[in-house]
């Protein structure tokens, strides 16, 4: 029911998976080409990340649309996979965890995934992503990490993400085309370690609600960034600082930081965000 052989010389395509109900299958760090497999709907972990799948994903997510998926977590990042975030996630309900990044994805999030409701973490980053996110992700409250850094993606910054995603660890909206004010909604977002949104296009000024944001100094809070779905799974960020990109995994619940750089915000800086500090 764990099969796991990852990180290893391995290559060739995969037609299809053939494991026993509620299996996890990790085979991370190969060297696999092709179309993504064709995989059971019983399977609950499929990591195939960090490997040399190309082509489109729309097959993998919309063939067999009636039938109910059981996977919690899936792994597709670091691929060279290509097209249109698939449209049909009110197949896949019992998603808790959802990488997609460093593709070639295009298009736009679509409204179908608000039905993913238990979904705690959702990595789009380094697509070629679009449009304003769907005011149906506010159906994802459980949501911890949300990471569309270097996308396309415009727009205002949704208040809904205040208001609904209240548990929200990491946001992650770096390198965009977001505009427009910092809604004070944010300010909500009282477990909130880590708030990257720099390089946009914000104006206005830095909220003075952001004093609220009291887990980036309480130094004794922090959450856990592994997590056991049948398997062991560690929850990783890729962070910029002083423009040096680093990557976070096991110790990422214990960072703390704020980027508000590269935009076009004016005025002063908050007396009350020194407490913060």
């Amino acid at each position: 029911q764990y099969l796991n052989l990852s990180h290893n010389q391995l290559y060739g395509q995969i037609p299809n998976i053939f494991v026993a109900p509620l299996s996890a299958v990790d085979l991370s760090s190969n060297h696999f080409t092709g179309a993504l497999p064709i995989v059971p709907t019983s399977l609950v972990w499929l990591d195939l990340s960090n490997s040399s799948f190309s082509g489109s994903v729309f097959h993998f997510f919309c063939d067999r649309p009636d039938e109910t998926k059981q996977l919690f977590v899936l792994h597709l990042g670091n691929n060279f996979l290509t097209g249109k975030v698939p449209d049909c996630w009110m197949s896949w309900q019992s998603l808790r965890f959802l990488n997609l990044e460093n593709n070639n994805l295009t298009g736009n999030v679509p409204m179908s995934m608000g039905y993913l409701q238990w979904l705690e973490s959702l990595h789009l980053r380094n697509n070629h992503l679009y449009g304003e996110l769907p005011h149906s992700l506010q159906n994802c409250t459980e949501l911890s990490v949300v990471d569309l850094s270097e996308n396309g993606f415009s727009g205002s910054i949704p208040i809904w993400i205040g208001k609904s995603l209240s548990g929200l660890h990491v946001l992650n909206l770096r390198s965009n085309k977001f505009e427009g004010d910092i809604p004070n909604e944010v300010c909500y977002l009282k477990s909130l370690q880590i708030l990257d949104l720099a390089h946009n296009k914000l104006s206005g000024m830095i909220p003075r609600c952001f004093h609220n944001l009291s887990a980036m100094a309480d130094l004794s809070e922090s959450f856990s960034p592994t997590r056991g779905y049948g398997a062991i799974l560690t929850e990783n960020a890729i962070l910029v600082t002083k423009g040096i990109e680093m990557e976070y995994a096991k110790i990422l619940g214990f960072v703390k930081g704020m980027d508000l750089s590269c935009n076009f915000m004016y005025g002063e800086i908050p007396e009350e965000l020194t407490g913060l500090l």
